[in-house]
């Protein structure tokens, strides 16, 4: 869980989350000040240099150069990881980034970058920096495998800097392709039927969502919660729907707060008593025919909060014309059960009535739709 320290709540922080703050920057600070730990007065000294800390992080509540301190909670609600942004001459910088010592290797400095990126492009911050020392090599090792560039070097310092968005997409592409099969990996480098875009779909119902800070989500045709995996992390409040308990079960042992739902679309409805700012579709709409998918999609404003808005990333294309052509390309695989969703179809329906319609083709094979409720 990711938790953001700014101004005045800073000084509003309870003693045991001031704690546990020091606890992970309290390793080796001893000797980095020239001391020992067998000095006769070691204990006085790590008093002051506690006081010194507090001091520092009291100090940042009126700080206008930080963004905010980012403070990184693991399942148990431990600070195991934390850093901090500040503006300096124009640029934003990456500092502090610390893991607690009892945590190391196991991929929280990794969470707590993607997940304060996430919160840096909320806020229309798209490039940051970071200076570090030539002799941390652990550093440096862990700016290079995370995406950050060299932009200037010298004999003492290594500047870096890292694209917000580029490493947003990233992370989030590797992340996915770690649990596509063979078939989808092939389909998608080929850019080929039915998988053309596939991750660039996925991302732009991520992207779309993320934007809003804590959204309610209920995704229909859940599976194993790719999409609204990273969503949950970034404290969004996820409802799944989902035929398949097999699925259901992975998608729990990845979001155990979330909220499951083993039903078809339709029967669903029936246990939703919320209302949700986005209503997720990711290549699972098309298994309905296309006169149910418009009248879900009419009953599912009853279940947008105002200015909700429905998501659908699939198989998609402009007309049916379109459509045929796309079939007849890939006739020998073509799964002629679907009904791949198509635009003008939308168009002329009862749904422009209730909501604003946008369309964007990412290819010749894949679309993403956006009926925000009117």
């Amino acid at each position: 869980m990711l938790e953001i320290w700014k101004g005045k709540q800073i000084l509003q922080l309870k003693d045991n989350y001031i704690e546990q703050w020091f606890d992970v920057l309290n390793y080796g600070l001893v000797e980095d000040r020239g001391f020992r730990l067998n000095d006769a007065n070691i204990e006085e000294i790590k008093s002051n240099i506690r006081k010194d800390y507090i001091e520092y992080l009291m100090s940042c509540s009126m700080d206008k150069n930080l963004q905010a301190y980012y403070i990184l909670r693991d399942e148990y609600n431990t600070i195991v990881a934390v850093c901090r942004i500040v503006f300096d001459e124009g640029e934003y910088y990456l500092e502090g980034l610390e893991t607690h010592r009892d945590y190391y290797r196991r991929g929280f400095a990794t969470k707590l970058l993607f997940l304060v990126m996430q919160e840096l492009k909320r806020n229309n911050i798209l490039k940051i920096y970071s200076i570090v020392r030539n002799h941390n090599a652990k550093s440096i090792n862990f700016h290079r495998k995370n995406g950050f560039t060299i932009v200037m070097e010298d004999k003492t310092n290594t500047k870096f800097s890292l694209n917000v968005e580029n490493k947003i997409r990233q992370d989030l592409f590797d992340q996915w392709a770690k649990g596509y099969n063979k078939s989808v990996l092939k389909s998608e480098k080929e850019a080929n039927y039915p998988f053309a875009g596939y991750s660039e779909v996925k991302y732009s119902v991520f992207d779309i969502i993320s934007d809003k800070h804590k959204a309610k989500v209920l995704e229909m045709g859940v599976g194993t919660g790719e999409i609204t995996k990273p969503l949950y992390d970034l404290g969004c409040e996820i409802t799944g729907v989902d035929l398949s308990n097999k699925m259901i079960e992975i998608a729990k042992s990845y979001m155990k707060k979330a909220t499951f739902i083993l039903a078809d679309f339709s029967d669903a409805l029936n246990e939703i008593s919320n209302k949700f700012d986005f209503i997720v579709f990711s290549y699972s709409i098309h298994h309905l025919s296309y006169n149910n998918q418009i009248e879900l999609l009419i009953k599912l404003n009853n279940y947008l909060n105002e200015d909700g808005v429905i998501i659908i990333g699939d198989v998609s294309t402009l007309t049916l014309e379109d459509m045929n052509q796309l079939q007849n390309k890939y006739a020998a695989i073509w799964d002629d059960e679907e009904y791949y969703p198509i635009l003008k179809k939308y168009q002329l329906s009862q749904l422009v009535d209730i909501y604003k319609l946008r369309y964007v083709q990412i290819n010749e094979v894949a679309g993403v739709y956006k009926f925000r409720k009117k």
